[in-house]
């Protein structure tokens, strides 16, 4: 399992993850103090799989209707009492042949916080898609009919991601992890 509080997203990516301005996200770190990431050699941030967690609790609470320090004061408390921030694991779709790329997927991405289901065919995740609902479909950019599904479950309003990105790691670290568009 995946160490939720090693330093791996730039605020930039976190940003986009939480669908906050880096602006507020700074201003957070300096008037509450709850979330305050780690720096690299560089001195840029650095935030953890929990602390985007603990970012996204803050936002759904005021989502919820909450001020913002009435926000924060409840995630001091949820970290003083140990509570996790982790929520289920996003359940992902991997539509591609390859061998080993549900295992690659998984270990860049990290299974704790994905759930990874290979169907190895267009028919079969067809019927995946259907049966498991999933957040985000990885395709094999390269097959035409993979890609044709893409189309098809884009349309139904689902994030899909081709599978090339697996072949640059360092493109899903820039892009925080998963950019889904």
């Amino acid at each position: 399992m995946a160490d939720r509080t090693a330093p791996l997203f730039s605020i930039g990516a976190v940003a986009r993850m939480v669908e906050l301005s880096t602006a507020t996200i700074r201003t957070w770190e300096t008037r509450y103090g709850h979330v305050v990431p780690q720096r690299s050699d560089g001195g840029q941030r650095l935030y953890s799989r929990d602390q985007v967690d603990q970012l996204r609790f803050v936002k759904d609470a005021m989502a919820d209707g909450r001020r913002p320090g009435e926000a924060h004061r409840l995630l001091g408390e949820r970290v003083a009492r140990g509570e996790s921030f982790g929520g289920a694991r996003l359940r992902v779709l991997l539509a591609e042949s390859r061998l080993g790329a549900a295992r690659r997927l998984t270990e860049l991405l990290g299974a704790d916080v994905f759930e990874v289901h290979l169907a190895a065919d267009p028919v079969a995740a067809s019927q995946a898609f259907q049966d498991l609902s999933p957040a985000v479909v990885v395709v094999d950019s390269d097959d035409d009919e993979f890609v044709e599904l893409a189309e098809r479950i884009r349309a139904e309003g689902v994030k899909v991601l081709p599978i090339d990105l697996l072949e640059r790691p360092l493109a899903l670290l820039d892009a925080g992890r998963l950019a889904l568009k």
